[in-house]
């Protein structure tokens, strides 16, 4: 186990999505695209059925993720984001969107999600970036940047 985990994460160390494994990673996404759709809160039930994975798996790593300080957990309520959970998953959706885009636009060949997230995952920052500037047309609108045209999104 290591020292953050069994201390609780340190609030000045701000973690990249390199920093966590893809499970953990698609969680965070899961949570981030299901709390957009009400009250912020996702339960235990939502994210099982989002993921299909059975619901102790879901209840394992809401505390997983909670004693890291990506999310914060109440049982039988549910999860949020933390700050530093919320910006690995805007990190994740943005990967996300440009996987994505690059294969919808680019490649005519549109991706499952589960694939999409499994590719964003495993291309290293650079490699990302690299997709996003081959990448001429607008974005899917699958990150949160996408209606703001931020910086970090395809558009």
């Amino acid at each position: 186990m290591s020292s953050e985990t069994q201390s609780g994460p340190s609030p000045s160390f701000t973690p990249s999505l390199s920093d966590v494994e893809p499970g953990t990673a698609r969680y965070l996404f899961a949570i981030s695209v299901l709390s957009e759709s009400g009250t912020g809160r996702v339960t235990t039930g939502e994210l099982r059925e989002y993921l299909s994975v059975a619901p102790a798996s879901v209840t394992e790593m809401f505390s997983k993720l909670d004693g890291r300080g990506f999310v914060e957990y109440e049982k039988y309520r549910g999860a949020t984001l933390t700050d530093r959970g919320e910006s690995l998953a805007t990190e994740a959706r943005w990967r996300f969107c440009v996987v994505s885009t690059f294969f919808d636009s680019v490649l005519g060949a549109a991706l499952d999600e589960e694939t999409a997230l499994e590719i964003s995952f495993a291309l290293p920052e650079d490699g990302v970036f690299r997709l996003r500037d081959l990448v001429e047309s607008e974005c899917l609108n699958c990150c949160p940047e996408a209606e703001g045209g931020a910086e970090r999104c395809v558009a």
